[in-house]
């Protein structure tokens, strides 16, 4: 077999086969490699993220929150067995998407007042009773956000906030900003785009701010 099912995934993980284990890691390595690098900027970190999103993929299949019913993937949510709206190797990439913006967020928690964590990462520190799939519901527009900003502010945003590079260094690394006022106004319209992208999304799908 060339090319592992969500099925032979999930009955592998809950069959404890090592080889065949093996095998779906190796198929989900090379399916992650292939499409992390559309929001990686920081390759050094892309290992460590997939190694804990492989690990939480596999403990959601392990304690059957996710599981097969009647031939289809299903997970449970709200307290009841629904249909995955995705294969889970997409599953994989969301779960990785949001621990690395989880990352970001906690390495820049001195510039709150400058980023757009400001919009979301207090309340979830506060309101540790919410509800789940609000949180990840929450997360999970700001990363889509980020992700859909050009190439351009993406690699500014995660240089300064996640990186911590100072605009000097960012110059070196970004020759086409050709002033430090220029890639700093870069820097607050891109901020400022972001701010309003997910507060919009925030409106139209009635999620608290």
């Amino acid at each position: 077999m060339t090319h592992w099912t969500d099925i032979d995934m999930v009955m592998a993980v809950q069959r404890h086969d090592n080889v065949a284990l093996e095998r779906c890691y190796r198929d989900c390595k090379s399916y992650f490699t292939a499409h992390a690098g559309a929001f990686f900027v920081a390759e050094a970190h892309i290992d460590d993220i997939f190694q804990e999103s492989m690990i939480h993929l596999w403990r959601e299949i392990e304690t059957h929150r996710i599981e097969l019913q009647n031939g289809c993937l299903c997970r449970w949510k709200e307290g009841e067995l629904q249909p995955l709206s995705c294969s889970l190797r997409t599953f994989l990439l969301a779960i990785a998407k949001r621990k690395h913006w989880e990352q970001l967020r906690k390495q820049s928690p001195e510039v709150l007042t400058d980023d757009v964590a400001l919009l979301e990462h207090e309340r979830y520190g506060a309101q540790t009773h919410e509800d789940t799939d609000v949180q990840e519901m929450r997360e999970r527009v700001v990363t889509d956000a980020v992700l859909a900003m050009s190439e351009r502010c993406r690699q500014i945003l995660t240089l300064f906030y996640y990186e911590h590079r100072s605009l000097d260094e960012i110059l070196v690394l970004r020759p086409e900003n050709t002033s430090k006022i220029g890639l700093k106004t870069s820097k607050y319209k891109c901020m400022q785009r972001l701010r309003e992208t997910v507060k919009a999304q925030f409106s139209r799908l009635h999620l608290p701010l």
